[in-house]
């Protein structure tokens, strides 16, 4: 080490041990005073309570437990990954479950804000923000976690988001759901009044003869052969004025016999569609596995009174020095 080196780190030393009295003085002032502002006097101590979720794959019963053969059919006892926490995400960030919450625990009266503020949401916004907090992990759970004055208040309402989850998602489903309902009631009628019609034109072709064409007219090329074979000219004339009958009316029979199919067909998809969103409707299928649920902290978690002493005095120390250097610097530049 340097001459020079050792000299400066001799004046530093020097300095310090001279200044000793304000640089005590002035952090152990600083340091009581922090005590002082961050006691609960002044800061209002609050309280954390952390729920941990894990969002589910999927939320349709009927997908993941009725529909066979369902090519993204998922288990409904696996643990959702990245896409699943960030949809949950949203719901949790959703205006209806700020205002589930706000609402059922009077945060306006609990937060000192009026409601009848021209800024009272904007307010409610920021307080909201300070005490509520959803964030994904590492491992894609979802932890929700609520500061508040009032610790058995704050695991109430953690515990109450988790809950919530399930209500609000079944509300945009049924929503959803009943849109889908009065379209498919409405198709259903369609198809059904096409399938009474259809019915009674075949009930028409019926009263000329026409009950099963193919069978008709196997039966009807057999006996005309057997009447020829037999030189029954006449059967054989009568058996060939039923072939024109059955052949002008055939064309239609199958026709109407294959709309009918279809109808049929579709009508059972539009019935077994219905019926899966009914059972959506009433299943109770949750959104979430709770793997903590909340519970009220014994222990403040704001504020953290140590930290705040220890940077207090820190701060104001450092600050100290730098002001007693500068004096010093500006001291010998005059003299010089």
């Amino acid at each position: 080490m340097s001459k020079s080196s050792l000299s400066n780190s001799g004046n530093i030393i020097l300095d310090l041990y001279q200044w000793r009295k304000p640089l005590v003085i002035f952090t152990l002032v600083a340091s009581v005073l922090a005590g002082v502002f961050s006691s609960p006097l002044i800061i209002t101590p609050k309280f954390k309570s952390t729920a941990v979720i894990y969002p589910t794959t999927t939320n349709s019963i009927s997908q993941a437990l009725l529909v066979e053969h369902n090519p993204y059919r998922k288990d409904v006892l696996e643990f959702g990954e990245e896409l699943e926490a960030e949809r949950l995400l949203q719901i949790l960030n959703s205006d209806e479950m700020q205002n589930r919450i706000i609402e059922e625990f009077n945060l306006f009266e609990h937060y000192d804000i009026k409601s009848e503020d021209q800024h009272a949401k904007t307010w409610m916004n920021l307080e909201f923000d300070d005490h509520f907090s959803f964030k994904r992990t590492e491992l894609m759970s979802i932890e929700i976690e609520v500061l508040d004055k009032n610790p058995e208040l704050a695991a109430a309402m953690s515990n109450r988001v988790v809950d919530l989850i399930d209500v609000v998602v079944k509300r945009v489903k049924r929503e959803r759901a009943e849109q889908a309902v009065v379209i498919l009631e409405r198709r259903d009628e369609e198809l059904t009044s096409r399938l009474f019609s259809i019915h009674d034109s075949l009930e028409v072709l019926r009263t000329h003869g026409v009950l099963d064409v193919s069978l008709q007219a196997e039966r009807l090329t057999e006996y005309y052969a057997q009447a020829l074979s037999e030189g029954n000219l006449a059967g054989a004339r009568a058996l060939k004025k039923e072939f024109s009958h059955l052949a002008q009316y055939g064309g239609s029979y199958f026709r109407l016999f294959e709309e009918l199919e279809l109808v049929q067909e579709q009508l059972e998809i539009i019935r077994l569609e219905k019926e899966n969103i009914r059972v959506e409707l009433d299943a109770e299928l949750t959104n979430r596995f709770v793997i903590n649920r909340a519970f009220a902290a014994d222990k403040k978690s704001y504020p953290i009174r140590w930290l705040i002493v220890f940077m207090s005095g820190m701060a104001t120390f450092v600050l100290t020095l730098l002001f007693l250097y500068v004096r010093q610097t500006i001291s010998t530049s005059d003299l010089a």
